[in-house]
């Protein structure tokens, strides 16, 4: 699917012919309520979350309709640049942060700085972090939507079993080798991980002081000795055995099989992924930062994702109003949010997270640890154009590399040019 979408980027930027129909061209004022099309990817839950949020504002008004537009989320990109491609788009649209820079290369969000001025929509509201991630070259292309880190998953009863104390926020990766050498024994392992992002093993990377890209992100630096040295840590924990033998081929719904069977203590998750533990009877789990390292602190990966208006869109004023309803600080989109426990706040105020962390579920301890992971711990990740390109050249390596079959350092020199190359096309 990653390939099918890179198709469709680099056939849409050589034809040119994105928004060709439409974009730009006010039609005559109709007659009733404006219909707009919000664009979301999203699973059986979400969606019926979506839809409480477009059900609150057709309640509070007449003049706008929504009509949702939804697919999983494999396919949920794709399906948007064939709507592009067509000359067509939504009004209202979530954008994962990876592919952000591809869109706006292909003119497909507004910049919404002059909207939010005229309305005074308070940015501070917003963990910085999500407005970050949702402006390119000093413009503001949508508001924040799950702004929050990849948190470290704790398992407290396999911690208790063994005798190990959770770690404090300051543990750095020998720490974490060896509570993970603790963990393991029989069927139990340390840590479990899946291989099909580059944001599973970056916080690796950068306890050892290297990364993805140099700080201007023009540079591919994966293949230098300190990132080297983070990918190799990984593949001796997993040669010496402290990992399943088959986290190679693992996926996310397996690390969650094995975490709530305490097959693993420790495991990489996302702030949806705590949804599906705290469904898990009986499982009692906490969340908090990665390992730190001589590379520094700043060793968890901080993401957001984008929401904003269409380019192609005709109904700008309609698409804005929802917008702010759906993702501003004086919206209910939040609200609806948080009591659904769909993520963390995106908007930093108290009373979210008093709907969000529920103190009778686990992790007890959401709320102060997000904090502090946001403040001292938390890393946004390197994104740019060509991010998934470059990553579908680095995880098949990945897995080399995790399996012993090549070392880092020969596997990411490897690899090097190649990622230039899509690096150099794509700036």
């Amino acid at each position: 699917m990653k390939k099918l979408l890179l198709v469709f980027v680099a056939l849409l930027v050589a034809s040119g012919a994105l928004f060709a129909a439409g974009a730009g061209e006010a039609e005559d004022a109709p007659e009733g309520p404006v219909t707009i099309d919000y664009s979301f990817w999203g699973n059986p839950v979400s969606i019926g979350v979506e839809r409480e949020i477009i059900d609150a504002y057709h309640d509070m008004q007449d003049d706008v309709r929504v009509a949702p537009v939804v697919a999983g989320y494999n396919d949920y990109h794709t399906m948007l640049l064939t709507q592009m491609a067509g000359g067509s788009g939504p009004d209202v649209l979530r954008v994962d942060s990876y592919y952000f820079e591809d869109f706006l290369s292909l003119g497909a969000l507004r910049q919404i700085d002059d909207l939010v001025a005229r309305d005074n929509v308070d940015l501070d509201a917003y963990y910085p972090q999500g407005i970050e991630e949702n402006t390119f070259e000093g413009g503001l292309y949508g508001l924040p939507w799950g702004t929050a880190p990849l948190y470290m998953f704790i398992n407290l009863d396999v911690f208790e079993e063994a005798g190990v104390e959770v770690p404090e926020f300051d543990w750095t990766v020998d720490d974490f080798e060896r509570i993970a050498r603790e963990l393991t024994d029989g069927d139990t392992y340390g840590y479990g991980l899946e291989l099909n992002t580059v944001s599973v093993v970056l916080p690796f990377v950068w306890a050892q002081g290297g990364d993805l890209y140099n700080e201007a992100r023009d540079t591919f630096t994966l293949h230098e000795p300190e990132a080297v040295a983070g990918l190799q840590r990984l593949a001796d924990m997993y040669a010496e055995g402290l990992m399943p033998e088959d986290s190679i081929t693992a996926t996310a719904d397996t690390l969650t099989r094995w975490f709530a069977n305490d097959r693993i203590g420790m495991r990489l998750g996302s702030a949806a992924e705590i949804l599906g533990a705290q469904a898990v009877e009986g499982l009692r789990f906490e969340v908090m930062n990665m390992p730190t390292g001589p590379g520094g602190n700043r060793t968890t990966v901080y993401k957001s994702n984008i929401i904003g208006i269409g380019t192609a869109s005709d109904k700008e004023e309609a698409a804005w109003d929802f917008l702010k309803f759906l993702r501003g600080p004086e919206g209910q989109g939040e609200e609806l949010y948080m009591r659904a426990k769909r993520m963390p706040p995106t908007i930093d105020d108290q009373r979210y997270w008093e709907l969000y962390a529920d103190p009778t579920l686990y992790p007890r301890n959401v709320e102060a640890n997000s904090k502090i992971i946001a403040e001292t711990y938390g890393r946004l990740l390197p994104l740019t154009g060509g991010w998934l390109e470059v990553e579908n050249l680095v995880v098949p390596e990945l897995q080399g590399i995790i399996a012993g079959a090549i070392s880092a350092e020969e596997a990411m020199l490897g690899i090097a040019a190649d990622a230039q190359e899509v690096l150099d096309r794509a700036r």
